[in-house]
């Protein structure tokens, strides 16, 4: 079967994206190097309380995005989705201290961090929830960039497996 109306899913893709990639609706995580280095999670949470707070019970789609150091030219990284009910702690998971059992992007963050770079996040409220899987999806095939997805890490390493055997 094929749905008639996938046009509307589309737009509504589009208008999330445009919402997501806004650097007006990004927000910057504090890592002070003396919380980094060694990394103190506890301290970082705490210090990032207003994030966590905000992201709580809202977000069910989101973006990350990362700068080098001395710059502010963030790139998108990462395309994710939770439940509204779990935001707070998925995104805890992602920043500052993982639970071993997610596949959170923290080992990333905290090499980035090291090293001076910046972490932005920007998050979309999906209603129905359930489309949160398909914006999802969709959205990491339209970004390949996002290299911090599995589905794009793999991509990307076929793309240069083919490129070496020319």
């Amino acid at each position: 079967m094929r749905y008639e109306s996938i046009f509307t899913l589309e737009a509504f893709l589009t208008e999330v994206e445009t919402q997501l990639l806004s650097a007006s609706n990004r927000h910057r995580l504090k890592y002070p190097q003396s919380a980094v280095q060694p990394w103190n999670a506890d301290f970082l949470a705490k210090e990032n309380e207003a994030v966590l707070t905000a992201v709580a019970q809202t977000a069910n789609v989101y973006m990350l995005f990362s700068a080098e150091s001395c710059t502010d030219d963030h790139k998108l990284r990462y395309i994710g989705k939770t439940t509204k009910k779990l935001a707070r702690e998925r995104i805890r998971n992602h920043f500052f201290k993982k639970n071993e059992r997610t596949g959170s992007k923290l080992a990333e963050v905290v090499e980035h961090t090291c090293l001076g770079g910046t972490v932005e996040i920007a998050w979309a409220t999906i209603e129905p929830e359930s489309l949160r899987n398909f914006i999802e999806e969709e959205l990491i095939h339209r970004h390949p960039e996002a290299d911090w997805n599995r589905e794009n890490k793999a991509a990307l390493r076929r793309t240069a497996k083919s490129g070496s055997n020319k």
